[in-house]
């Protein structure tokens, strides 16, 4: 009797031990019926939504293919990095839906305990995920572009090219010129008298009657005898 009670707590229906040993089965074939769903799923993603199909693919059969490839000339690393993010992001969410799905054998409360956790880690580990891929996809960016630009340059002809040495200088601005000052206006010329303005000689000087020289003061001509005042 001993013997088989010793027998039936570790081994029995009820041991704690069965629940482990039936969840990590559980589990094992989750993971496994997961990671190809992951495999399966990248792969219709990739073509759906993150090939563009534009770029030359390598080809065994055609060897223009190879020379490219080989020195690095056509990167494919963010196609990897593309694939390689959606594959790992599948998986990662198949992975604790797995852990979920296995913990349903220890008791609902244990399969609560496990969907709260498994929730926070998922949202967790998939923006870690995130902010590591885009980290390697800026130096690819920064490397393909700086590989772009240097093939520009290579097969740009020398008469395009920018000349070597220091920058050209900038053209001075020429100076605001200064504001014209206005002419002056020409002085009027002042009329010169001529022989007809001179004035005559005032009347007391002469005798209106007959012209004759007359003293300053005197009342009647010398001449003619005409009065003057």
């Amino acid at each position: 009797m001993y013997g088989y009670g010793y027998g039936y707590n570790d081994y029995g229906f009820g041991s704690p031990r069965m629940g482990l040993e039936a969840a990590g089965g559980i589990f094992a074939t989750l993971l496994v019926i997961g990671f190809i769903a992951a495999i399966v799923l990248a792969v219709i993603v990739y073509r759906t939504y993150a090939s563009d199909g534009n770029d030359q693919p390598f080809s065994i059969k055609d060897k223009s293919t190879w020379g490219p490839f080989l020195r690095f000339d056509k990167l494919v690393i963010d196609k990897i990095l593309r694939a390689l993010y959606i594959f790992c992001a599948i998986f990662t969410a198949f992975f604790f839906l797995a852990l979920v799905l296995a913990s349903i054998a220890d008791g609902i409360v244990a399969f609560l305990i496990t969907l709260i956790m498994c929730a926070i880690l998922c949202l967790i580990v998939e923006l870690l995920e995130r902010v590591s891929f885009e980290s390697i996809m800026l130096s690819v960016i920064i490397a393909r572009n700086t590989n772009d630009i240097k093939g520009m340059l290579d097969n740009s002809p020398a008469s395009q090219l920018p000349p070597a040495g220091t920058a050209p200088e900038s053209p001075v601005p020429p100076a605001p010129a200064a504001p014209a000052q206005p002419m002056p206006e020409p002085a009027t010329p002042t009329a010169q008298p001529t022989p007809e303005t001179v004035v005559a000689p005032a009347a007391g000087h002469f005798c209106p009657e007959c012209g004759a020289p007359v003293q300053p003061g005197s009342h009647f001509c010398p001449e003619c005898g005409k009065k003057l005042d």
